[in-house]
């Protein structure tokens, strides 16, 4: 079980949630304008060091070379880097995610020179009909060796699977009265333990703990009876999930649960095509491998 896992579990435990409410009828999403929400994740930048050297040592141990310092970047580069993003578009039925792990590691074809290395995720939903879902190599497999030049994941549909919710109409949510925080870009979003905490869900998350902040004109996105959290920031304790020292050498599991607001867009057309299996391939076809600096 990885801290990333734990991360996930807690982020799908939001659209568990989706599914109960108080007082407040929500909309169905096909009567709501499209939305697209970008979100990115820094690193703490002493674990990054961390990982940089161990990767560049074990690259250097692995071709036989003697272990030296790594030509460590400066401060200003490791910390412009996002290391996780998350684009997420909804239009009615239709609902995509595309996730990019990104992470600096040394690479043995190119005597230990190094780079950043990518990872990609893809989902995309036509909601309570089929799903598409893909992915490429995860990031420990491209950093332990030398991955190809461009990533090769297959894309694969499945039925939906979840036809009761299909049947189903949009539940009550309350949200009247409850503080609201600036998640920039000039959007609101409500913290989802706040939410939850007024459902008589779970009690009010402590400092630190996982969280996530959701906007405030539309908390969840519906179709039916399944509804889709929008959210706009996420904070997390990672220390509390992974153990104190876990986080100084795993430096990218701060990145995935501390994301931040990069953009947000409501109202305009998105591309069908944006919902299609070569628009998935394509996106998982995308250089696994690029210079520092060029993100």
């Amino acid at each position: 079980m990885t801290a990333a896992w734990l991360l996930r579990t807690a982020a799908c435990a939001l659209a568990v949630f989706a599914a109960t409410g108080c007082d407040k009828v929500q909309a169905d999403g096909s009567r709501l304008p499209p939305l697209r929400v970008v979100r990115a994740g820094h690193a703490d930048l002493a674990g990054m060091k961390n990982s940089i050297e161990l990767r560049y040592g074990g690259c250097l141990a692995s071709l036989g070379r003697p272990i030296v310092p790594a030509p460590m970047p400066s401060d200003a580069v490791l910390a412009s880097l996002v290391v996780h993003e998350e684009e997420e578009i909804f239009d009615g039925a239709l609902w995509a995610k595309f996730e990019v792990d990104r992470a600096i590691g040394a690479d043995p074809a190119n005597h230990c020179q190094l780079a950043v290395f990518s990872s990609r995720s893809v989902q995309i939903d036509r909601t309570c009909e089929n799903m598409l879902k893909g992915s490429n190599a995860p990031l420990a497999e491209m950093l332990s060796g030398a991955p190809a030049e461009a990533g090769d994941g297959d894309v694969q549909q499945s039925p939906w699977g979840a036809e009761d919710e299909c049947r189903r109409q949009p539940p009550p949510l309350n949200i009247a009265n409850l503080p609201r925080d600036d998640a920039g870009q000039g959007a609101r979003c409500i913290w989802y333990s706040a939410i939850a905490a007024r459902a008589g869900s779970l009690p009010p998350a402590s400092d630190g703990s996982f969280d996530s902040c959701l906007y405030d004109k539309r908390p969840y996105h519906f179709f039916k009876g399944h509804g889709r959290p929008v959210e706009l920031e996420r904070r997390s304790d990672d220390r509390s999930l992974t153990g104190q020292h876990l986080p100084a050498v795993v430096a990218e599991i701060a990145a995935f649960g501390n994301l931040q607001l990069v953009s947000l867009s409501e109202g305009a057309a998105i591309p069908a095509e944006r919902f299609t299996r070569p628009q998935a391939v394509a996106f998982l076809h995308q250089p696994t491998k690029s210079p520092l600096g060029s993100h």
